[in-house]
C-alpha cells in the first residue's frame, strides 16, 4: 500500500508537471462531453417543462364522457371509480338543459349561467384557491363560485348576493317560477374557464332538476309530485386522474366498460414519443461520445507510457512492484477524467443558460435545458469507468517494463 500510494502521489505531481499536454486532454475531453451533457439537459427539460405544462393544467387531466352511456350513469360506477387509487376526483353531473339558470345582474338584466357541480378536492377550483361550495339545503342563500366571465356579466364580486330564477311548466301547463339566492363565494381568474359558468355542489344541481322535473324538493319548499323510487341515473360526469399516466390507465378501464371518453391521452402519447425519441437519440450520441472517450484515453495513455518508459523502468529499479506500477497511468487517467468531466459540465451549464434565455418568452418561466448536479456525478462516475477500462492494457503494459531497459540505456 505504502508503494502504491507513493507512486500515486508521483503520477498526480508529474500530470501537473505535463500542464499543457494535462489542459489539452482535459479540453479534449470536454468538448466530447459538452454536447452530450447539453442534449441530456434538453431531452430533460424539454419533456420536464411539456409534463409540467400539462399537470399545470387541470384539463389536461380531465376526463369526461363522450355520450349519456346508454341510460345514463349510476352513483355504483362513481363509487366504484372513486376507490380507484388512480382517481383524484369525480363528480356526476345533471342534464344539460337542467343545468342553467338566469341570474340578475346589477343593471336588471339577465344573464344565463351554466351550472356546474363541484365537490371537495375538486382540483379545477383548487389550483385557483377557490374552496369549493357547500350545499345549504334551504332557502338560505347558496354559496356559489363564479367564472370571471360570469362575474363580470353580472358586475359581481366575492360577498355579493344574487338573485336567480327558475322556471317549470306544471302538469296543467301553467308555467311557473321559483326564486333561487346565491351567495359568491369566489370568482376563478379568465384562464379558468371562458365560459359563463357557476358553481354548485352536486346536491344543489339534483335539487333544480327535480324542480324543473316537477319533483318536490321539501327542504326547499319546493311542490311536486313525490320522488319516484327508481334510482337517480345521470347524463354525464367530470373526472379528474391522479396524474398523466392515470389518464390512459383510466380511458382504458372505461372503455373496457363501454363508456367513450374525452381525454388528452393523445397529448401525453405525444409527450411519450418525444421523450422515447430524444432517449433514443440521447443512446445513441452517447454510445458514440463513449467510443470516442474510450479511443481517446486508450491512445493518451500508450502514448504516455511509451514516453516515459525509461522512468518507469527506473522506478522499477528503485524496488516499486508490477502492480503498484500499474496505478500510474490509472491515476492520471482518472485525473483527466475529472478534470475533462467538470469542465465539460460547467460549459453544458453556461450552454443551458444562454438557451433559456434565448427561449425565455416561449418558456414562461419554464427551462428547456436543466444541468442538475445529479447529471454531472452520473457522467463522472461513468467517465471514470471507461477511463478505467481504457487504461487497464496501457498499465498492464506499464508493469510489463523490464528494468533492464533502463541498463542498456545508461
Amino acid at each position: 500500500m505504502r508503494h502504491i500510494a507513493i507512486i500515486a502521489r508521483l503520477a498526480a505531481r508529474d500530470w501537473r508537471h505535463e500542464r499543457m499536454l494535462s489542459a489539452c486532454a482535459v479540453l479534449a475531453l470536454a468538448s466530447m462531453l459538452t454536447p452530450l451533457l447539453v442534449l441530456y439537459g434538453v431531452r430533460v427539460g424539454l419533456v420536464e417543462t411539456l409534463r409540467a405544462a400539462l399537470l399545470h393544467d387541470p384539463a389536461a387531466l380531465i376526463i369526461i364522457p363522450a355520450g349519456s352511456g346508454g341510460g345514463g350513469f349510476t352513483n355504483e360506477l362513481f363509487e366504484s371509480l372513486r376507490r380507484r387509487p388512480d382517481v383524484r376526483f369525480i363528480t356526476a353531473r345533471t342534464r344539460d338543459v337542467a343545468a342553467e339558470m338566469q341570474f340578475v345582474a346589477r343593471d336588471g338584466s339577465h344573464v344565463p349561467l351554466t351550472l356546474e357541480p363541484t365537490g371537495h378536492g375538486d382540483p379545477l377550483l383548487e389550483r385557483f384557491g377557490q374552496t369549493p361550495p357547500s350545499a345549504a339545503g334551504t332557502s338560505a342563500p347558496e354559496d356559489i363560485v363564479l367564472s370571471s366571465s360570469a362575474a363580470g356579466k353580472l358586475s359581481a364580486s366575492k360577498g355579493d348576493i344574487l338573485r336567480g330564477r327558475l322556471g317549470r311548466r306544471r302538469p296543467d301547463g301553467a308555467l311557473e317560477r321559483a326564486a333561487f339566492t346565491a351567495r359568491v363565494a369566489g370568482v376563478l381568474p379568465p384562464e379558468a374557464i371562458p365560459s359563463d359558468t357557476a358553481f354548485l355542489p352536486l346536491s344543489t344541481l339534483e335539487n333544480i332538476q327535480d324542480y324543473r322535473d316537477y319533483i318536490a324538493v321539501p327542504p326547499r319548499g319546493w311542490d311536486g309530485a313525490p320522488a319516484p323510487g327508481t334510482e337517480r341515473r345521470y347524463e354525464s360526469f367530470r373526472l379528474y386522474a391522479r396524474d398523466l399516466d392515470s389518464v390512459e390507465t383510466l380511458d382504458n378501464h372505461l372503455r373496457g366498460l363501454r363508456v367513450n371518453v374525452i381525454t388528452k391521452a393523445k397529448n401525453i402519447a405525444d409527450i411519450r414519443m418525444i421523450d422515447g425519441s430524444l432517449t433514443r437519440l440521447l443512446m445513441i450520441v452517447a454510445l458514440a461520445v463513449g467510443a470516442g472517450f474510450v479511443a481517446f484515453t486508450l491512445s493518451s495513455s500508450l502514448a504516455a507510457v511509451r514516453r516515459k518508459g525509461k522512468m518507469l523502468g527506473m522506478l522499477r529499479l528503485l524496488g516499486f512492484s508490477r502492480p503498484s506500477l500499474l496505478c500510474y497511468p490509472l491515476c492520471q487517467a482518472l485525473l483527466t477524467c475529472a478534470g475533462g468531466t467538470f469542465t465539460a459540465w460547467l460549459l453544458a451549464h453556461g450552454v443551458a443558460v444562454s438557451i433559456d434565455s434565448l427561449f425565455a418568452a416561449q418558456l414562461a418561466g419554464g427551462a428547456i435545458c436543466v444541468i442538475r448536479p445529479e447529471h454531472f456525478l452520473t457522467a463522472l462516475a461513468a467517465g471514470l469507468a471507461l477511463s478505467l477500462g481504457a487504461t487497464l492494457y496501457p498499465a498492464v503494459r506499464t508493469a510489463g517494463i523490464e528494468p533492464a531497459l533502463v541498463i542498456r540505456d545508461v
